[in-house]
């Protein structure tokens, strides 16, 4: 097996104080419960009560990680509570759109009404603390787990962690600020607060509201060019990070929403099951194009040990580069009668459908708060979908669609004609398949020998992997 790196994260810029801010990449005993009455907006200031917020079995735990030459700000507490709880409003109000009427849990201390942080002192410097995940989230991590094993009563014991720093003070802004599996780092400064929001001087306030939705298992997507985006603006998980923190018309996509539903901290009371227990599953969708409505039509079935809750579409233009799924755009469907699959996907909703490469996921949302995914591959040629008898498939030189990536349209290709189209003898690790396709490779050349199918795109053909030396791609 070939070496293979693959690297998933996203950026969005932060400009704060004139300067350049990294933000979003893009991986249990409960508390008594304690719910209060309905979020309020409003800002605390000294001598004032701490607005009244919602506190669910499980809560998300947020820990201010504090640097040995760096303090937290003095009035953290009371000026986060606010932000914090402001947060808490505004997604209940976007989800309230969609039909869910939860709230994100947020912890409280019971003898001073606001949010409770886990203040917790670092064993390093500031600098020792990068944005570079690879550097930093990880040793964080750790330090927080051994600060926890001592002090597991500070913990709502959730899945689910904020993890503050205070903004560095020795001129570089270079610290965490990105979505870490269901950890999400953002930074504190004095411009943090609810009413910096209509007129904010960075995007910051917007920027750690993005990164706690990948905290919370969002990931990125767009609104909808035609039913959404004229109407209701940007999406939180696209590029809400600037528009939530200059008071632009910002919202969470249905998707979003029924995420959030089904998340643990999002309970109350909590549901008998286990958050995020693994599942096994099978998923067999099917594409037809509709010419005439300019749509797709998804049918298929699925089959699940553990209940699913809805059906989660995303369709995401691969243009290259970075873009990280900003592009994305995603609808929801309930599963059907007999775990049966159906949805229309209509074109109208799309930006790109001219020439452009897509890569649909489609996920299968468990009430427990997982999901599992199945990723489907497909191109328009002139603002035609090219699956079946149009469509192809793509075979990698490496697992993982790494190494060099040639497409095959529908046809049998020898070894001459796989090396004169760019694919080396016996040099195929993995396999993207389009719409409506299916792929037999054989060992031998002119389709001899032994020889695998495949009905789905696959990361690493394992038993087949460097093997193939002649190939047939077929409609369905």
């Amino acid at each position: 097996m070939k070496n293979k790196k693959q690297l998933c994260f996203a950026l969005l810029l932060m400009i704060s104080s004139g300067l350049l801010m990294n933000a979003c990449k893009k991986a249990p005993a409960s508390e008594p419960e304690v719910v209060g009455t309905k979020p309020t907006t409003l800002a605390i200031t000294s001598g004032t009560t701490p607005p009244s917020f919602v506190t669910n079995t499980k809560n998300l735990n947020i820990v201010m990680f504090v640097p040995t030459d760096n303090p937290a700000l003095a009035d953290y507490k009371t000026r986060l509570t606010s932000l914090l709880v402001h947060f808490q409003g505004w997604f209940h109000t976007e989800m309230l759109r969609y039909g869910y009427d939860k709230y994100m849990g947020l912890p409280k201390i019971d003898s001073t009404g606001l949010v409770r942080f886990i203040e917790i002192p670092a064993q390093f410097a500031q600098s020792a603390y990068p944005y570079a995940a690879s550097t930093s989230a990880t040793k964080i991590l750790n330090e927080i787990a051994a600060y926890k094993a001592t002090h597991a009563s500070e913990f709502s014991n959730s899945s689910h962690t904020l993890i503050l720093l205070p903004q560095r003070t020795d001129g570089s802004f270079d610290q965490p600020f990105y979505g870490y599996g269901r950890n999400c780092f953002a930074t504190d400064n004095s411009n943090m607060a609810v009413d910096k929001i209509p007129n904010a001087t960075s995007n910051l306030l917007g920027g750690m509201l993005h990164e706690l939705g990948h905290g919370l298992n969002l990931p990125h997507n767009h609104a909808k060019y035609a039913s959404e985006q004229p109407t209701l603006g940007t999406s939180l998980m696209g590029s809400g990070n600037v528009t939530f923190s200059k008071g632009q018309p910002t919202f969470l996509t249905e998707v979003d929403a029924a995420i959030l539903n089904r998340n643990e901290v999002f309970q109350n009371p909590l549901p008998t099951e286990i958050p995020y227990e693994a599942a096994t599953t099978t998923i067999n969708a099917q594409f037809a194009y509709n010419a005439t409505t300019q749509a797709f039509n998804v049918t298929g079935s699925f089959t699940s040990n553990k209940e699913v809750n809805d059906i989660l579409i995303y369709m995401d233009p691969d243009l290259g580069g970075s873009d990280a799924d900003y592009n994305a755009v995603a609808w929801r469907s309930n599963p059907s009668i007999g775990n049966t699959i159906s949805a229309t996907i209509p074109f109208s909703e799309l930006s790109y459908k001219n020439n452009e490469a897509y890569n649909i996921r489609f996920k299968l949302l468990l009430k427990n708060g997982g999901n599992v995914s199945k990723t489907y591959s497909f191109s328009f040629l002139n603002g035609v979908p090219q699956i079946g008898a149009n469509g192809s498939a793509k075979f990698h030189q490496n697992s993982s669609y790494g190494g060099y990536g040639v497409s095959l349209p529908v046809g049998q290709y020898t070894t001459a004609d796989l090396i004169s189209r760019g694919i080396s003898n016996n040099d195929v690790s993995s396999v993207n398949l389009g719409l409506g396709v299916k792929v037999i490779m054989y060992d031998g050349d002119n389709f001899t020998g032994s020889s695998i199918e495949l009905t789905s795109s696959s990361t690493y053909v394992s038993s087949f992997n460097d093997k193939a030396s002649s190939i047939k791609v077929i409609a369905l």
